[in-house]
C-alpha cells in the first residue's frame, strides 16, 4: 500500500507516469487479463482508484507468492533433503575443482608428486 503513485490521470488516455506503469507491469505479471483491462479501463477513463488497485495487487501477489512460501518452509523443515543436497553439491564442486586444477597444472607445466 506504499507504492507511489501520483494524483492520477487528468486526460483520458494519458501516458502513465513510471511508478504508476511499474505498478500495471505487476498487476500483468499476476493478475488475470479481465482484472488488468479493468483496472486499465478505469485508469484510461480518469476513474482509476489507487487505493483499489493496490489491494488488488496484494491480493494477486500473495496467490503467487503463497505456495512457494509453503514450499520454501517444507524444504526448510526436511533436515535429511537439506543434507542430500548439501553432500550432493559438495561431490560435484570437488569434482569441477578436481578438474581445474588438473587443467591448470598442465597449463603452468606441473607435475604431479608421487
Amino acid at each position: 500500500m506504499r507504492a507511489v503513485t501520483d494524483s492520477g490521470p487528468t486526460e483520458k488516455n494519458s501516458e502513465m507516469s513510471e511508478a504508476i506503469n511499474s505498478l500495471f507491469t505487476i498487476l500483468k505479471i499476476v493478475s488475470s487479463a479481465d482484472t488488468v483491462e479493468y483496472f486499465t479501463e478505469k485508469y484510461n477513463t480518469c476513474e482509476i482508484r489507487y487505493g483499489d488497485l493496490k489491494k488488488q495487487l496484494a491480493e494477486d501477489v500473495i496467490k503467487i507468492i503463497t505456495p512457494i512460501n509453503s514450499r520454501i518452509k517444507d524444504i526448510d523443515a526436511n533436515n535429511e533433503y537439506l543434507s542430500k543436497v548439501a553432500r550432493l553439491g559438495a561431490e560435484k564442486a570437488r569434482i569441477s575443482a578436481a578438474k581445474t586444477l588438473k587443467d591448470v597444472r598442465e597449463i603452468l607445466g606441473v607435475r604431479k608428486f608421487y
